[in-house]
């Protein structure tokens, strides 16, 4: 019998977890042979950024709510449990080889890829286990990505920006086309992405759905909620207050708010790696996964009102297929002390490239840079003051090597 850390570099031998394939065809063909009675009620959530925070803030409606519920999100920081969560709690590893197990029994012959094999193992759990509510994040895209396989009950787009256009298309028109393949006929969309408002409201009519505008119910502090009748204030919570709003418009829409009682469960939410908080030897440390400039425009913004310049700090890497122009300008701006790390791997981009992406851009080396988290991390600390806060940005592997740092265990 197989170890879950055998399954794992079994499916790494099949398909690395960069391997992408878009496309439903294979990945329904298995669900199908696994002839499963689904899920009864479904929130999809797509975008470019604040997906992660959205599924977070739904789960915890669904719990204030008394449902059963499922989370499925990606990718993860540590462990590949850390996508599938059941009632709030990560599935065991023998749940998950069991699902496994299951997959490949129906699989007879059809290509999966990595990602496609382990949503299919979540959606085995979540039937399972009979779920009133199952609350999904979509990988990549939306139109053909394995978690569309699920007609939602209501589906969320949160932001569009320009990240993997090998995928989605070289521009925000052709990404949120896209993306907006979470739609379905008469089934609500609610989405925060103004930016591409008349892309998705000409899919809305393709599609014949129902789409809503973050705008037309929330201020920014105030949320309007329909189908309960209630207003929300949204203005001290930790999480982007748009995912919290939007996750609250979908779960209302479902009919799962029933009081203002819920507003401390929002305000209180967190989420490791969205701007999550760790004070390490008397310093502020700001973890954040943000990959692209959409995600480091939001952070800084987010940070610029209460971080006094002086006090800012960015230790930023990437992976080689980012863009790296698009997001050292905004955190130039933001800080001018920038830290600049390289990332171990086949995916990571080298301190040498990215010393030369910002000497390109320039013309000058930046304050410090090092060839790893680690050596950072090590030789940082006497060049920084005790009053400085220092914001970790750049990737979840990024994110998830600060976390394996002793300084932070």
């Amino acid at each position: 019998m197989r170890t879950l850390s055998d399954w794992e570099r079994h499916l790494e031998t099949l398909s690395p977890p960069s391997h992408i394939e878009l496309g439903l065809e294979r990945v329904g063909a298995v669900w199908s042979r696994l002839k499963r009675s689904g899920p009864l009620q479904v929130v999809t959530v797509a975008g470019t950024n604040g997906k992660g925070s959205t599924v977070e803030v739904a789960g915890i409606i669904a719990d204030h709510a008394g449902l059963s519920y499922g989370q499925y999100t990606s990718p993860h920081i540590h462990r590949i449990h850390e996508r599938i969560r059941i009632n709030g709690q990560i599935v065991s590893d023998d749940q998950l080889i069991r699902a496994f197990e299951t997959v490949e029994s129906a699989q007879s012959g059809i290509f999966l890829t990595y990602f496609e094999f382990l949503t299919l193992a979540c959606f085995v759990l979540f039937d399972e286990a009979q779920l009133d509510l199952w609350i999904l994040e979509i990988g990549l895209g939306g139109r053909l990505d394995a978690v569309n396989i699920i007609d939602p009950d209501v589906s969320v787009i949160t932001s569009i920006g320009l990240d993997h256009q090998a995928y989605l298309g070289d521009s925000i028109e052709a990404i949120a086309s896209e993306k907006a393949g979470v739609m379905r006929k008469d089934v609500q969309t609610f989405s925060a992405a103004s930016n591409v408002r008349e892309t998705l409201n000409t899919e809305a009519a393709r599609y014949s759905a129902t789409l809503s505008w973050l705008d037309q119910a929330f201020d920014g502090c105030t949320l309007n909620l329909p189908i309960a009748g209630l207003q929300l204030d949204l203005s001290d919570g930790h999480l982007p207050n748009n995912s919290v709003a939007l996750a609250c418009l979908a779960m209302d829409a479902l009919g799962h708010i029933k009081s203002r009682s819920i507003e401390a469960g929002l305000n209180q939410a967190v989420v490791t790696g969205r701007m999550s908080r760790h004070v390490l030897g008397g310093r502020q440390f700001i973890l954040d996964v943000g990959h692209n400039a959409l995600a480091c425009e939001f952070v800084t913004q987010s940070l610029h009102a209460v971080i006094p310049r002086p006090q800012r700090v960015v230790i930023f890497g990437a992976l080689a297929d980012k863009d790296v122009d698009a997001m050292l300008p905004i955190l130039k701006a933001y800080a001018d002390r920038i830290v600049l790390v390289g990332i171990d791997g086949a995916r990571g981009r080298s301190i040498d490239g990215l010393n030369a992406s910002w000497l390109s851009l320039f013309e000058q080396t930046c304050w410090r840079s090092f060839a790893t988290l680690g050596d950072a991390m090590r030789e940082l600390p006497s060049e920084l003051n005790l009053d400085d806060q220092i914001l970790v940005i750049g990737s979840f592997v990024l994110v998830a090597d600060a976390l394996r740092h002793d300084l932070f265990n």
